[in-house]
């Protein structure tokens, strides 16, 4: 599974021990995460990563992540663009938001302690306006350092193959004969680094993409589960439940509301019914 989460426009969060995000997940906010003390290792859209002592990882809104293993002391900041816009003018915001381009920084060694003060005078602020200007300010050093473009290929190259071939692939075969590996290699490489199955993933990023043209366009659903890899509107609607958390009291109140409008059986999904589903999923912040 992967989640959703809405974030606040800005956050700050300090933990120490060894957590392992179930999951991966996405979320409305860039978010800067600081490995303080410790070893991560780090999988974040298409590529996987080993991070250590005095590292950044940077993430964009809505970029698959998920973090595991290892003892580590971490902060994470999360702010969103509408953060920025209260302190900082558009071209401002547009030089700091440039280091988001990167995904990992590891600082030079004669910086690592001018960025640690940074990270603790940001978990100490008191107030949203000294919060901005110190993270202003972090963002324009980390803007100015080189980013760290060593990552497991193995699983970009799989995440890549699927994200442009999900309408298409028709088995975990497929897969695997196109990276020239076995189907047992391929299975337990993916599940070991990404901490889910390889069907799940591809459900999850059929599902994306269907939320997305249910957002975006007047499509059908038989036409939608077809452009996005499903042999069927039944089984697109089975994993589509499994993906996404329904609040049955709100979307089974509104859903029977529509079909008696429009004059349908209630009982039988529907386009509008499925739209308000990923609406109730996000709004109850736990969606694919």
């Amino acid at each position: 599974m992967i989640s959703y989460e809405p974030t606040p426009n800005y956050f700050v969060h300090t933990a120490e021990g060894m957590p392992t995000m179930p999951t991966m997940h996405y979320h409305n906010s860039y978010e800067l995460y600081y490995l303080d003390a410790g070893t991560r290792e780090y999988f974040v859209e298409d590529r996987f990563f080993e991070i250590s002592s005095g590292d950044f990882i940077l993430i964009a809104p809505n970029i698959f992540h998920r973090t595991g293993t290892g003892y580590s002391v971490r902060t994470i900041v999360g702010f969103t663009e509408s953060f920025l816009n209260k302190y900082f003018t558009s071209t401002s915001i547009i030089h700091m938001l440039k280091c988001f381009n990167k995904i990992v920084v590891s600082p030079p060694e004669e910086m690592k302690h001018e960025f640690k003060s940074l990270m603790q005078h940001i978990s100490s602020c008191k107030n949203p306006v000294d919060s901005a200007m110190t993270l202003g300010f972090l963002l324009q050093k980390l803007s100015h350092c080189t980013a760290d473009t060593s990552y497991d290929n193995r699983i970009s190259m799989i995440i890549k193959y699927i994200n442009q071939n999900f309408a298409t692939i028709a088995s975990i075969e497929q897969i695997a004969d196109h990276l020239h590996i076995s189907k047992h290699y391929l299975c337990r490489l993916f599940k070991n680094s990404t901490g889910v199955t390889l069907i799940d993933y591809i459900n999850t990023i059929r599902v994306k993409n269907a939320c997305d043209f249910l957002e975006n366009s007047d499509k059908d659903i038989l036409e939608i589960s077809e452009l996005c890899g499903f042999n069927s509107s039944a089984y697109f609607s089975n994993v589509f439940k499994k993906n996404i958390w329904l609040a049955e009291f709100v979307v089974g109140e509104e859903s029977h509301r529509a079909a008696e409008a429009d004059g349908s059986d209630p009982h039988r999904p529907c386009r509008q019914h499925y739209i308000l589903c990923h609406e109730a999923a996000v709004v109850s912040r736990k969606v694919i």
